[in-house]
């Protein structure tokens, strides 16, 4: 198949499986509902310059995801389907240049095993389904970088333009590290291999024009409506604050990715370390700008005191490549070690779906799951013993996009449920209703139910302004007697929680006139009852 061909069908076979049950999958607590409210409140205001949430200026990310969703809203509707759309589009995309990237340089058996391998790694098919900026700064960045050394490696000027084009758009999806990442690795790679010339062959007055150029008129535009109080909050605290001071310091470790970067690559993990000890012992440019990717991507997070599972997602983009050759050398020569690097991380990964039921509430269909993933374990072990490699490579592909979308389908989406305030938000009057939220804020609520709902307490709260994380909370907040007071005479009202809040609640004094109305997915709906 033609490579123009084999790209189209990639891309395609690719955005199907990525979109396959998105619109039974409702907008989760805690993080997808901030970017899909965001994107709603920009449609519904015509404001497409300042992301809003809570009718409130929000400023934690930067433009591009939410005119991505927007757009989408806009196209399909404000629908589960449509929010995820961008995440499943890009990831689509990114495939689909990695498969482009490595055929010009390798050939196209590496670069078919190379795409595989990252569409169906465990983090990447999960992200691609996400309503959040991962999939999006991957496309990018990765964009960013493979033209970079398409440039390097003299394929043509208009590389390099594309290069610091897809840099622009990298900073308007994530911030200032879609330009610093890429930087850091270039300047890296020339040094490591001492290719001075090539800094003067970057294009650095044209480059940094259209960088600029894509990059820089929203900041400004920003700057010039919200002045000094965008920059503070948007540079300061969601910037370098991050990188200096831990939102998780349980998790500010070293060894932090080390371990999750490989669980995320199941079922293709058993590859990453021969892979990158082969690329080691080569001495070519591709080698050393892929390890120089690789490697920088690591550690320049890891140093990072705030850590993410997502963060050394873009890392995925080399390693494919790196794995994919290894793969195609263990097939041409017939490799005895396929049970310990590929069967055996394979079977790991339908343990772990089969597993997964065990945290999917009241699921009937979880049974099921297990069942067909054990069966699978039994074909893949014979498969193992019985047939040759790259008949096991090709069922190794097929379970992982059967088991995936059984997971989806059986677990995944019931769990999402569980972290959504859609079912029971369908209780509420569309308007005219006053609306409150004790305990632990489910953003979704307020995307559901088009209210703007505060936070209640028991008392009068004061934002900690001690506290270097307090900016990030925007969502307003009133002591529930406050709230109460705002009633109007026939106003019904209503008061949501997760269940493991509704003891607190009614034990308060203001509360006693609350009864429970619903419950549905672990959450309670109480409504105010007049006395009689």
């Amino acid at each position: 198949m033609k490579k123009n061909m084999m790209s189209v069908t990639l891309f395609f076979v690719s955005l199907l499986f990525y979109l396959a049950f998105n619109q039974h999958v409702p907008i989760t607590d805690p993080v997808e509902s901030n970017y899909a409210l965001t994107a709603k409140e920009m449609v519904l205001s015509g404001n497409f310059l300042s992301p809003q949430i809570y009718g409130q200026y929000w400023y934690d990310k930067p433009i591009m995801i939410y005119w991505l969703i927007a757009g989408s809203f806009q196209l399909f509707g404000l629908t589960e389907f449509a929010a995820r759309f961008p995440a499943a589009l890009f990831s689509a995309l990114s495939v689909t240049v990695l498969y482009r990237f490595t055929y010009s340089l390798s050939g196209r058996r590496h670069a078919l095993l190379s795409a595989l391998i990252l569409g169906t790694s465990l983090e990447y098919w999960l992200l691609a389904r996400f309503v959040i900026t991962d999939s999006v700064l991957f496309f990018f960045s990765s964009l960013s970088l493979a033209w970079l050394y398409q440039g390097m490696i003299g394929k043509g000027i208009f590389y390099y333009y594309g290069a610091y084009a897809a840099a622009g758009l990298a900073v308007l999806t994530k911030g200032p590290v879609g330009l610093v990442l890429p930087g850091l690795i270039v300047l890296l790679f020339i040094t490591v291999r001492r290719e001075w010339r090539i800094l003067t062959e970057l294009c650095w007055g044209r480059g940094l024009t259209i960088f600029f150029g894509v990059a820089a008129p929203w900041y400004y535009l920003m700057y010039l409506q919200h002045g000094m109080d965008f920059i503070n909050t948007f540079l300061g605290l969601h910037n370098y604050l991050r990188a200096t001071v831990s939102e998780h310091p349980k998790d500010n470790v070293f060894y932090y990715y080390l371990v999750l970067f490989p669980f995320s690559l199941l079922p293709w993990t058993g590859l990453l370390f021969p892979a990158v000890w082969q690329a080691v012992k080569k001495t070519s440019r591709l080698h050393c700008y892929l390890l120089t990717w690789f490697v920088t991507i690591l550690v320049f997070y890891t140093l990072m005191a705030t850590k993410y599972p997502t963060y050394v997602f873009p890392a995925a983009f080399p390693a494919a490549i790196l794995m994919g050759e290894y793969l195609e050398k263990m097939l041409a020569e017939g490799s005895k070690k396929f049970g310990l690097i590929i069967t055996f991380p394979t079977l790991l990964l339908l343990l772990l779906f089969a597993a997964a039921g065990r945290f999917v509430p009241h699921s009937l269909t979880v049974t099921g799951m297990q069942l067909i993933c054990l069966c699978m374990i039994g074909c893949l072990i014979f498969i193992h013993i019985k047939t040759n490699r790259a008949f096991l490579v090709v069922s190794v592909i097929a379970m992982t996009l059967c088991s995936s979308l059984l997971l989806m389908n059986a677990a995944l989406v019931p769990l999402a449920h569980y972290r959504s305030a859609k079912e029971v938000m369908r209780s509420i009057p569309e308007n005219g209703a006053l609306v409150g939220m004790y305990g632990e804020y489910m953003t979704s609520a307020d995307y559901y139910s088009g209210y703007v709902i505060p936070r209640l307490t028991a008392m009068p709260e004061v934002r900690a302004t001690d506290s270097v994380w307090s900016g990030k909370y925007t969502m307003p907040i009133q002591t529930l007697a406050d709230f109460l007071s705002q009633k109007q005479p026939g106003q019904r009202v209503f008061v949501l929680m997760k269940n493991q809040e509704a003891v607190d609640f009614t034990a308060l004094s203001d509360a006693v006139n609350f009864l429970k109305i619903d419950e549905q997915q672990g959450m309670s709906l109480y409504e105010w009852i007049p006395s009689k």
